[in-house]
């Protein structure tokens, strides 16, 4: 009977050292997905909150915006409302072909655009509160005329927020008056 007392106590701790066990080994798979979801959680947070309140303070100005057909170019106007826009994703589609440029708040050299109408190689976005006007050669670029549409995404730190403003039906400069 002794012995039949001993073997039962030690089936007994046994049994609550598993359950102790499984627990633990619960708690820590808790921690870890906890930790993961955690961080794609505040990573998404963190892109929303740059690009919050964004929508509609990068638009495209349609009174200076047109296809030039002689010239197989693209002029469009940007504005800038009040915010602070680091770059600008601008994308640009002509006869079932497309092209995307980057324009940064620092001046530099963008193959194919111009600023205008002095047709200067230094462009940057607008800053606050402003509106800038630029040239976009197509043929330049590999691009056959004419224009179909163009689109603009700001870039507000590392994060690249929605589209802003696109236009799907861009008139002829030539037969244009604002």
């Amino acid at each position: 009977m002794f012995k039949r007392g001993v073997s039962n106590s030690k089936k007994g701790l046994s049994e609550i050292v598993s359950v102790v066990l499984i627990l633990a080994l619960v708690v820590a798979l808790v921690g870890v997905v906890w930790g993961v979801v955690n961080n794609l959680v505040e990573e998404k947070i963190s892109e929303s909150e740059s690009c919050f309140g964004i929508y509609g303070k990068a638009t495209l100005n349609n009174d200076y915006t047109c296809y030039n057909s002689s010239y197989n170019e693209l002029q469009f106007s940007v504005n800038v409302g009040d915010v602070d826009i680091d770059e600008l994703l601008v994308g640009i589609s002509a006869s079932g072909t497309s092209t995307s440029l980057k324009i940064s708040n620092t001046a530099s050299v963008i193959p194919n655009l111009v600023n205008y109408p002095d047709r200067s190689a230094n462009v940057k976005i607008p800053g606050k509160n402003s509106g800038l006007t630029y040239i976009f050669s197509l043929s330049g670029a590999g691009l056959t005329g004419p224009a179909d549409s163009i689109r603009i995404a700001p870039i507000v730190g590392n994060d690249q927020c929605e589209i802003t403003d696109s236009m799907e039906q861009i008139d002829n400069c030539l037969s244009f008056v604002p």
